[in-house]
C-alpha cells in the first residue's frame, strides 16, 4: 500500500476521533477537535500531491480518497449542528448529495466502470472543509458565547466585532459549500449519464 492510501486510510481513523472531541462540552476537547480536523484535512492535500508527484495514483486510492474526504465532513457537519453552529438543511443537502454520488459511483463499480471525482467536487471539498475549520475556530475562541441566533442573521451581527465576522465568514463559505454540492452534484449526474443509461437497462 502506498503512501496517499495510508493518509486516505489515517484520515478515515481520524474522522470518529475528531467527532467525538466536538461533541464534548469542554474547551479543550474543541482544541483538540479543531486540531485533529486540520491534520486530517492536510492529509487530504498530501496525499493528492504525493499521488500527482510520484505517480502513486492506484483505483484503490481513487476509491479511498473520496471516501474519507466524504466521511471527514459528514462527520463535522453532523457534530456542528449538534453543538447549534450548522444548520439542519445544509446537513440534509450536503450529505444527501454525497448518498447520491457515493451511490451512483457504488453501482457504476459494480458494474465495472470507475467514475473519477471532477474538478469542482473538489473545489467543492475545499469549501466545505475551510468552513468547517471557521465554524470550530468559533467553537474554541468563543465557547462561553450564548450561541448563534439564526443563519447568516446579518440584522443580528455586528461585523465589526471578530466573533460575528468569523461566524457570518463561516456561515458565507458553508452557503457557497452548499451551492457547490448541488451544482457539482447535477455536474456529476449530467457527465455519467451514459452510464446510467447503461445500467438502468
Amino acid at each position: 500500500m502506498n503512501w496517499p492510501n495510508r493518509l486516505s486510510i489515517i484520515r478515515i481513523l481520524l474522522s470518529p476521533l475528531f467527532m467525538v472531541l466536538l461533541i464534548d462540552n469542554r474547551q479543550e476537547s474543541r482544541i483538540a477537535a479543531l486540531i485533529v480536523f486540520v491534520v486530517a484535512s492536510l492529509t487530504d492535500l498530501y496525499d493528492g500531491y504525493l499521488a500527482r508527484k510520484y505517480g502513486w495514483i492506484t483505483n484503490l486510492g481513487k476509491f479511498l480518497d473520496p471516501l474519507a474526504d466524504k466521511l471527514l465532513i459528514a462527520l463535522a457537519l453532523i457534530g456542528l449542528n449538534q453543538i447549534d453552529l450548522v444548520p439542519g438543511w445544509a446537513l440534509y443537502l450536503v450529505i444527501g448529495r454525497e448518498l447520491l454520488v457515493t451511490g451512483l459511483r457504488s453501482i457504476a463499480a459494480y458494474a465495472g466502470v470507475l467514475i473519477l471525482p471532477s474538478r469542482m467536487g473538489k473545489y467543492k471539498t475545499s469549501a466545505q472543509m475551510l468552513s468547517m475549520i471557521c465554524y470550530l475556530l468559533f467553537s474554541v475562541l468563543y465557547h462561553d458565547s450564548n450561541g448563534r441566533i439564526g443563519f447568516l442573521n446579518i440584522g443580528g451581527m455586528d461585523l465589526s466585532s471578530g466573533m460575528d465576522l468569523l461566524l457570518f465568514s463561516a456561515d458565507i463559505l458553508l452557503l457557497v459549500a452548499v451551492l457547490l454540492s448541488l451544482i457539482s452534484g447535477a455536474d456529476y449526474f449530467w457527465r455519467n449519464r451514459s452510464i446510467l443509461k447503461r445500467l438502468v437497462q
